[in-house]
């Protein structure tokens, strides 16, 4: 019979875990459920963005192209708060922490600075929403909301005529 001191640590310490994974009943987790969890984080992640960019589209639409800028020509500061879609900026900067959280929970993403995935996220959602905007997508929510959804024009404006 050996003695603990001619065992080797290396069995020593394996027979502790064995013993203290018995003593908590534990069992070994599926791989396709780590899996499904990081995959489902990459897509709340990338959703996101995509969110963002649709959010920022619309954002630019009623500030820009709707003659939001032109309106405020000569207006007090109190037009010029009134006029900026806040609404949909406040959801394009909910959309970037959480795809900046999600992100962050990825298999690398605690290597990155928080600086640099806070501007790969706000900046992917800004490019996103320039290019959907270049299609009129932000016209077309914009203006489908305002038609269509009772009391949406109290959280995103009354809708345009469709008239640039």
């Amino acid at each position: 019979m050996m003695n603990k001191i001619d065992m080797d640590p290396n069995e020593t310490f394996s027979q502790e875990i064995v013993k203290e994974l018995e003593a908590r009943n534990a069992v070994p987790i599926a791989r396709w459920k780590f899996l499904f969890s990081r995959s489902m984080i990459w897509f709340l992640a990338v959703a996101s963005i995509l969110i963002g960019g649709a959010a920022f589209a619309i954002a630019e639409f009623v500030f820009f192209d709707n003659d939001g800028i032109a309106k405020l020509q000569g207006s007090s500061i109190q037009d010029i708060a009134q006029s900026i879609p806040f609404v949909w900026l406040a959801i394009t900067a909910f959309f970037a922490i959480v795809a900046y959280h999600g992100l962050r929970l990825t298999r690398r993403g605690y290597k990155y600075a928080t600086t640099t995935l806070v501007l790969f996220v706000v900046a992917a959602s800004l490019a996103l929403g320039v290019f959907l905007n270049y299609f009129d997508f932000g016209q077309r929510v914009y203006e489908y909301m305002g038609h269509q959804i009772p009391l949406a024009s109290v959280f995103v404006g009354p809708p345009s005529d469709g008239l640039n």
